[in-house]
């Protein structure tokens, strides 16, 4: 199975602008180490959002999955409706290896 990775972010209840965003993959190599970022996709360049962002390990069925909390200030990256994805880097045997998540749409 090709490693696969996906972004969901959803509004906290209770806490308007704040929002929890969880960036999960499978079908990478167990015990690799992962790191994750935000970047927001534009037509010339893509901006990067400065938090949240991490790392961890892949476990050992080969997933990982990171949860964190942010404001809808950090990822309001442009006019209009935003276009949120998650980077992550793969580190294994091979050297790094970039793989990019699904593409978000909201107003944030």
């Amino acid at each position: 199975m090709a490693p696969v990775v996906k972004l969901s972010i959803t509004p906290i209840e209770g806490w308007p602008g704040n929002y929890t965003v969880v960036v999960r993959g499978s079908g990478f190599e167990p015990n690799k180490e992962v790191i994750w970022k935000l970047k927001g996709e534009d037509t010339f360049f893509d901006d990067n959002i400065i938090a949240p962002r991490g790392g961890g390990f892949v476990g050992p069925d080969g997933t990982f999955a990171f949860t964190d909390n942010t404001i809808s200030g950090n990822l309001n990256e442009d006019w209009g409706r935003d276009e949120i994805y998650a980077i992550v880097y793969y580190s294994s045997i091979l050297g790094r290896t970039k793989y990019n998540s699904n593409t978000v749409k909201g107003y944030y």
